[in-house]
């Protein structure tokens, strides 16, 4: 692998951290995810661009009147990430802004390594033209759609309110300390949160599940008679005590098996909480074996 691929791989989580900085300081983030996965999988994507840039020539990708940017392969994931944000209400300007911040970030860790100056100059031409081609791509991408008459202006306003609005109830649920699933109407695996997923993948990033784009498919693999017991009942909730070994160790859970409460039947399906009760469940135990004394 090229050293200068080596150095980027080994520092994407300061590369997440310096671009995340920045955003905070320039008010970015009022528009962009809360959580540090959604960070860390722009600049995978954008190191990826790098890399495969690399393999191909190590030399600066210098730019060509004639050079189709929009189907240039180093420019790939600046054309998607500019369809994505485009539809959430994003402008060229807002995109393009935090993405000059994007690139100062990754000159910024060239400026902090002691590599001889011939190296690191090769290295700062190179980022730039890769950087420069991702921006033509994106802008010339923006440039086919007609985003200037006033229904488009409204309906950005709309979707930065609605992005918004999801991010936040997005953190709220990565936030919540206990473990919440919601399975979809047959009983998989639809969502989790950090907790969640924590206990189930021994993966504790926030938004590690929500953005890993994995389908519905991935049965619960817990306490399926209780769940069957549930349905059979029709029941709104119920609640229960289970036992699961996590760890190497018993963990004792309060269990809620509640429905998604939504009458218009468009967010159907189940969620299910777990309430950590394992410190009072052995206090418990020392009490009825005599193990504490009065």
């Amino acid at each position: 692998m090229h050293p200068l691929a080596l150095l980027l791989r080994d520092h994407e989580g300061w590369l997440m951290r310096r671009v995340r900085d920045y955003a905070i300081e320039r008010d970015y983030t009022r528009y962009t995810s809360t959580l540090e996965e959604a960070w860390r999988v722009s600049i995978v994507g954008l190191t990826d661009s790098i890399c495969a840039a690399l393999e191909l020539s190590a030399e600066p990708w210098e730019l060509g009147p004639d050079d189709d940017f929009v189907h240039d392969p180093v420019a790939a994931f600046g054309v998607l990430e500019a369809q994505k944000h485009r539809t959430r209400g994003i402008t060229l300007e807002m995109f393009l802004g935090l993405m000059k911040y994007y690139r100062q970030s990754y000159l910024d860790l060239l400026a902090d390594q002691e590599l001889e100056s011939t190296i690191i100059r090769k290295y700062i031409r190179f980022i730039e033209r890769v950087f420069d081609r991702i921006e033509i791509a994106f802008c010339a991408e923006w440039s086919r759609s007609n985003f200037t008459n006033t229904a488009a202006h409204e309906l950005q306003e709309a979707n930065r309110r609605i992005t918004n609005e999801k991010n936040q109830f997005l953190t709220i649920f990565e936030s919540l300390p206990i473990p919440v699933f919601l399975l979809n109407d047959r009983l998989r695996v639809n969502q989790m949160n950090q907790a969640a997923s924590k206990l189930l993948l021994s993966k504790g990033r926030a938004g590690s599940y929500y953005y890993s784009g994995r389908a519905a498919d991935a049965p619960f693999p817990w306490f399926g008679h209780e769940v069957g017991e549930f349905l059979a009942a029709d029941e709104h909730e119920r609640n229960f005590f289970a036992t699961l070994t996590v760890d190497g160790g018993e963990h004792r859970y309060r269990v809620s098996l509640r429905w998604m409460q939504d009458i218009s039947k468009k967010f159907t399906g189940m969620i299910v909480s777990m309430n950590d009760i394992t410190e009072q469940w052995r206090l418990e135990q020392k009490q009825a074996t005599g193990g504490l004394s009065e």
